[in-house]
């Protein structure tokens, strides 16, 4: 499993080897298959749908809150228009801080995958502008309107609706990036088979995780233990895992994954293709300490799991 709190340069990193694989139109399409508003991934179509423009205060109210965003967002449904201010985008800035940590370069056209949106908003009727100044140093805005109803002017008055929040008023823990992760592994692996899947899987853990490589050159299976047990207390999971390390030898226990729980709980169809974040990831981990990594068993119904890895 990956944790939904290292999804954001996985999410990146995709994009990156979608474009590399087949050019990007092909990252446009994958855009395309995650933000269709059917209701089953991005959830801000099922939002509006029941309340309108009101959807869009209430679905990013929980999102951006959990992704421990600096933003002001507006709503004034008199005037019929919504407004989000992003200060500092969670996502985005992350991206920079890893740059500037890890030397991972974030995907050019990382902010316009948050255009698609729209396709959820303009189903129901509504407009969507979405504003890139900013950018280059993590900030952007946007503006939803009701044609029927917004008169062009964007008056806060008395009957707007404002929250506005510090990135250091909020714990970052967005467990629905579970959600993402599914669906990206499952377009590559349905569009591209297990070796792509593998190969991606593969890169990420390579580029992302060069700090635990790092700390293996020290420590050896001791890195890959903190890393595991650090992974499942950012999941707020610590009770799904347990590990031994015993002389040459590191056996992990995984009685649920916090991922399937999510999926499962939210509705969600759990990829055939999940396990690999799990199994390719430990796997790319051993193989750079000099290791053998085994799965001893995987439950494709709960995410529990087996595996060792010895010297």
């Amino acid at each position: 499993m990956i944790s939904c709190t290292e999804f954001i340069p996985c999410y990146s990193e995709l994009f990156t080897y979608l474009e590399e694989k087949n050019g990007r139109d092909e990252v446009s399409r994958f855009w395309d298959y995650l933000f269709k508003p059917t209701g089953d991934g991005i959830p801000l179509i099922n939002f509006v749908k029941k309340e309108g423009i009101r959807g869009c205060f209430s679905y990013w109210k929980g999102t951006l809150n959990e992704e421990a965003a600096d933003f002001t967002m507006y709503l004034n449904e008199k005037r019929g228009f919504f407004m989000n201010v992003m200060h500092k985008c969670p996502s985005k800035g992350r991206l920079l801080q890893l740059k500037d940590d890890i030397g991972i370069t974030p995907y050019h056209d990382y902010c316009l995958h948050c255009d698609s949106y729209r396709y959820a908003v303009e189903k129901v009727g509504l407009k969507y502008i979405y504003n890139f100044n900013g950018i280059d140093h993590a900030a952007c805005s946007m503006l939803i309107y009701d044609p029927k109803v917004f008169d062009g002017r964007v008056i806060i008055d008395e009957d707007t609706e404002i929250m506005d929040r510090k990135a250091s008023d909020n714990e970052y823990f967005h467990r629905d990036f579970h959600s993402s992760m599914n669906m990206g592994i499952h377009y590559v692996g349905e569009n591209y088979g297990l070796e792509c899947v593998k190969e991606f899987l593969e890169r990420y853990t390579k580029n992302v995780y060069a700090p635990v490589f790092k700390d293996m050159e020290k420590n050896g299976l001791k890195a890959i233990e903190s890393k595991i047990l650090d992974t499942y207390k950012k999941e707020h999971s610590e009770d799904a895992v347990t590990t031994e390390l015993n002389g040459d030898t590191l056996t992990v226990n995984v009685s649920y994954c916090p991922g399937v729980k999510h999926l499962k709980a939210t509705g969600r169809v759990v990829s055939p293709w999940y396990r690999y974040t799990t199994e390719v990831v430990m796997d790319t981990l051993a193989k750079a300490g000099g290791f053998t990594f085994v799965m001893d068993s995987y439950d494709e119904e709960t995410g529990a799991a087996k595996y060792h890895f010895t010297k």
